[in-house]
């Protein structure tokens, strides 16, 4: 295993123009002669096949056989007029991520979702930052550049889930399945769960299950920017985030946060 960077993409077919859009923002990172490799999972038609240098796409089944005849799969079922539904299960994306890992070449593991986009700096970022840290992640912007979910807590007691400043660290901490760092072997040792699809909080279980393990560490030298513009009605813009935030800073200044 090398030095160097192995970029994860997870996508599905019908999305690439914002996956190349994503792979040329990681090209423009790095030099030819640099350590990086990009691995891409999910079945993309590129047709800009000038992208393809350090590029390797695994293939992938993005239906798994999963007979569920519970309640909400039923009514997803009918809702989507296909009964196959009861049969069949997509939106594997822990399978794609540990598909990835367990491809790359690289100790640092960017593991990332195809609408997001490396900011001009970042790797600079990251070699000022240093390698002193086995679960990383940076500043995350919407595309507005509003702050989305990069440094916060989950289940904090009596409070819930909120954006933290980036000087604090809690014991619930949370990270977001949609991009983060890890170095390989932590990440192989320690795999997502692959009873869980997309939608059924495979990230807050990774994060819950980790956190006791390692300590999570927070780089602001470096910044990511979504492709698509995250919905304004959720986390972090909706009412009860903010309240969750005032009271989070609030056990700051009061010294009783944990």
């Amino acid at each position: 295993m090398s030095n160097g960077w192995s970029f994860c993409i997870v996508t599905a077919p019908n999305n690439e123009i914002m996956l190349e859009q994503c792979i040329k923002k990681i090209h423009s990172e790095f030099n030819a002669n640099d350590n990086y490799e990009i691995i891409i999972v999910g079945n993309p038609n590129i047709k800009n096949k000038e992208l393809f240098y350090n590029i390797k796409i695994l293939p992938f089944s993005e239906e798994f056989f999963s007979p569920s005849f519970s309640i909400q799969n039923i009514k997803r079922a009918i809702k989507q007029l296909s009964f196959k539904r009861l049969f069949f299960k997509s939106g594997a994306i822990c399978h794609k991520k540990n598909l990835a890992v367990k491809n790359a070449k690289y100790d640092k593991i960017c593991v990332m979702h195809d609408y997001v986009g490396l900011e001009d700096g970042w790797k600079d970022g990251f070699e000022r930052f240093g390698d002193d840290w086995i679960v990383a992640v940076n500043i995350i912007l919407n595309q507005d550049c509003s702050r989305h979910r990069d440094w916060m807590v989950f289940d904090y007691p009596n409070i819930g889930t909120g954006l933290i400043p980036y000087d604090n660290y809690s014991k619930y901490m949370y990270i977001s399945g949609t991009y983060f760092c890890v170095k390989r072997d932590f990440f192989l040792d320690n795999k997502l769960d692959e009873k869980l699809f997309w939608g059924e909080g495979e990230d807050v279980e990774w994060s819950k299950r980790i956190r006791d393990k390692v300590k999570f560490k927070m780089n602001t030298l470096s910044t990511v920017k979504y492709l698509k513009m995250k919905p304004l009605t959720q986390g972090p813009y909706i009412d009860k985030w903010k309240i969750n935030e005032n009271k989070l800073i609030e056990e700051i200044k009061n010294g009783n946060f944990e």
